[in-house]
């Protein structure tokens, strides 16, 4: 890149950072976090994502943006007794320019869900669906029975995003890319949750192959605990996939805490890949590292910077990857919000995508 595009990405990048600063934010685990609570606390889902409960949408109406919503016409999507719906949906901008190559600019959807919870008055069982209109045609995420046997246990069967360590929002973060567990791939099984005060377990059982039906005679049997202090957690996952080719292990510990009106996350994993094989006969292990702090600057406006570590072989010398964010958040109003910022990336020099400047603005209607 030379020194006229530079400055011209620079201009770009200081102009857009500051539309950030007047546009709105998202709902991310730093908020529990924050709040010292577990996801459950503002989600359906009781390992969180997804469709808000009623305290999760009275928080995004009245405590998460600068100027809060009416509550004499506070709305939490229940249409009736027994019918909940909720949507998101991401608009971006996107700027990225290479070390090497061409630089790219350009505008896109980058998801928009629906979600569908009906619940029959008197009834253990309930129907949640999750289902993506955009990008492209419609994808079905999510779509599974929740049976609360009490207060602290549940089950879920069906079509799952399965839980493993944090769940942020961020597909593309080095933690939920090369884990696979993101909300682009949920598979079909079989899951219970137990949360009794300050501890949160979740165990289940899958097809491993992220898919409509199994591709071969193995599972996946994942572990997920969290601990809740006071203001602050740490928890632990681990998976073994079972498959044909080559058992898959992956286990990550992680945790958050708030310290003079900071909040941080932190999660480093493991895997090991018997089905893949490089050098010597030697089995693919990989290492991931992330560690995000957050800064509520003035009330609906949040500093979120982020460091991300990779190495996809531990058996080859000199080929991680690392990641560097700066981000904005602003929720303006109750349902809207914007986050922009900057992001750097580096990788080996052969790897020319993953050398890069990118700069994104995002609008984010949440309901």
């Amino acid at each position: 890149m030379n020194i006229n595009s530079k400055l011209k990405f620079l201009f770009t990048s200081a102009l857009f950072l500051l539309l950030g600063v007047a546009l709105p934010a998202s709902a991310e685990p730093y908020l529990a976090v924050k709040n010292n609570m577990f996801c459950s606390g503002c989600h359906v889902n009781p390992v969180g994502g997804g469709a808000r409960n009623s305290y999760g949408a009275y928080y995004g109406t009245t405590v998460l943006p600068q100027i809060a919503g009416s509550l004499t016409q506070f709305d939490s999507g229940n249409i009736t007794e027994s019918l909940r719906v909720g949507a998101n949906f991401r608009a971006n901008y996107t700027q990225t320019d290479l070390e090497k190559g061409e630089d790219t600019r350009t505008f896109e959807t980058q998801s928009g869900q629906l979600y569908f919870i009906l619940q029959p008055k008197d009834s253990r069982f309930s129907l949640y669906i999750d289902e993506q209109l955009a990008p492209g045609g419609a994808i079905n995420r999510e779509a599974f029975i929740l049976t609360k046997f009490s207060a602290s246990s549940s089950l879920k069967v069906g079509k799952l995003m399965l839980p493993y360590g944090i769940r942020l929002e961020d597909d593309t973060a080095f933690i939920r890319q090369s884990t696979g567990f993101n909300f682009d791939n949920s598979d079909n099984g079989i899951e219970w949750d137990w949360q009794k005060n300050r501890t949160f377990i979740s165990t289940a059982i899958s097809n491993g192959s992220s898919g409509l039906t199994n591709n071969d005679k193995g599972m996946s049997y994942l572990t997920r605990v969290e601990y809740l202090g006071n203001n602050w957690r740490a928890g632990a996952s681990g998976v073994l996939n079972d498959a044909e080719l080559g058992a898959r292990y992956q286990a990550n510990i992680f945790g958050g805490f708030n310290w003079l009106g900071f909040t941080f996350l932190a999660e480093m994993d493991h895997i090991k890949d018997k089905s893949i094989s490089h050098i010597a006969g030697k089995d693919e292990e990989q290492r991931i590292s992330f560690v995000e702090v957050n800064r509520e600057i003035t009330k609906g406006l949040n500093v979120k910077v982020t460091t991300e570590y990779l190495d996809p072989d531990t058996n080859i010398d000199e080929n991680e990857r690392v990641r560097h964010s700066l981000l904005m958040e602003y929720t303006p109003f109750a349902n809207m919000q914007i986050r922009g910022g900057l992001r750097d990336g580096k990788d080996i020099p052969q790897k020319v995508n993953g050398n890069y400047t990118n700069l994104f603005v995002q609008m984010h209607l949440y309901y």
